[in-house]
Parts: structure tokens; C-alpha cells; sequence
């Protein structure tokens, strides 16, 4: 890549994200938005990895830098002063090369059994909404909880689907950046 050519990180306004984006390179810059698949298993829908934030690709010798601050949906340029703040290349390189061909990072969930001593919120039933903690498994389809209603602990057993199964994120996209 040119000297004359740097990343940059542009700060958007409050989820208009995608609004810079499209802004940006209908004025021909070259950017990169990374996206994450949220791990929400009833809706299917994408984030920014780093919300109000964009990378935008400068020619320093020509491009006017000035409309990127006037663009829909930008707030400012990331400046130390009036100088630009350079990201690095490898950065770039290195974020791109944890997304797929649509640059979306899909994060893996795993589903796994409540443990002794875990802590949940019950999601289902005469229940729904109350904070628990998880004593045993009591029969295939029962479970033993410490239930804390108006500052009194009682045991209960409910049923196993009123507080499905413990979700974990296999992988972090944050994770993967120290590698």
C-alpha cells in the first residue's frame, strides 16, 4: 500500500453506522464497516463490531478529506490535534481476515447444561423474569432452583424448557483480535 494512502477511523453518529458507510463510498472511499452476527437465537441480525465507528481509506495527496466530515450520518474524523490517526494496515488485514466473503463475523453458541451454582434468569412460565440459581437436575425434564422472591430464598422445581439451556459463546470476535 502508498504512504499517501491511510486508514483512518471515522466516528459516526449514534447507530448510523450503515448510513456513513453507504455515504462514504457512494463519494467513492474506500471503507470498511465489520459486522457481527448477534448470538440471539430468535432474531437474526447484524451489529457493527465497533458500534459508531468506521474505517474509511484516504489518499492523502487526492481526496478531499473534508466531505467525509460532511457526510450523512458521520459525527468526525479520529484526530490526535490536526493530525490523522493512521491504523495500521496488519490491523485492517487482520480484522478482514476473521469475517466472511460478506464481512460478517458469526459467532459460534454453544448450548450446555446448567451447573450447580449458575446463576439465570427463568425465561418461561409462572416465573418468567425471576433471577434463580440452579441446585440440580431433578428428573429428565425437571429442575431444583433457589428462587429469591420479595428477599426470601425458596426452593422450587420447575420445569427444564422454563429456562432452556445455558448459552456460551464459543468464540469472541475480541478474542480472536490478540491472535
Amino acid at each position: 500500500m502508498s504512504k499517501d494512502k491511510i486508514w483512518i477511523l471515522v466516528y459516526t453518529k449514534p447507530k448510523q453506522e450503515d448510513r456513513a458507510n453507504d455515504n462514504l463510498k457512494n463519494q467513492g472511499f474506500k471503507t470498511f464497516l465489520p459486522l457481527i452476527s448477534s448470538s440471539n437465537r430468535n432474531l437474526k441480525s447484524l451489529k457493527p463490531v465497533f458500534p459508531r465507528y468506521i474505517f474509511v481509506q484516504l489518499d492523502l495527496k487526492s481526496e478531499n478529506w473534508n466531505l467525509i466530515k460532511s457526510s450523512f450520518g458521520v459525527s468526525g474524523i479520529v484526530m490526535f490535534g490536526d493530525e490523522f490517526t493512521p491504523i495500521p494496515y496488519d490491523i485492517i488485514k487482520s480484522l478482514k481476515s476473521k469475517l466472511d466473503a460478506k464481512g460478517i463475523y458469526e459467532e459460534k453458541v454453544l448450548d450446555i447444561d446448567y451447573e450447580k451454582g449458575d446463576k439465570l434468569t427463568i425465561k418461561e412460565g409462572k416465573f418468567a423474569g425471576i433471577d434463580a440459581i440452579f441446585l440440580s437436575k431433578k428428573s429428565k425434564d425437571r429442575v431444583r432452583l433457589l428462587l429469591n422472591l420479595l428477599n426470601t430464598k425458596i426452593v422450587s422445581e420447575i420445569s427444564l424448557s422454563d429456562i432452556g439451556s445455558k448459552e456460551i459463546i464459543k468464540n469472541s470476535f475480541l478474542l480472536f483480535l490478540k491472535t
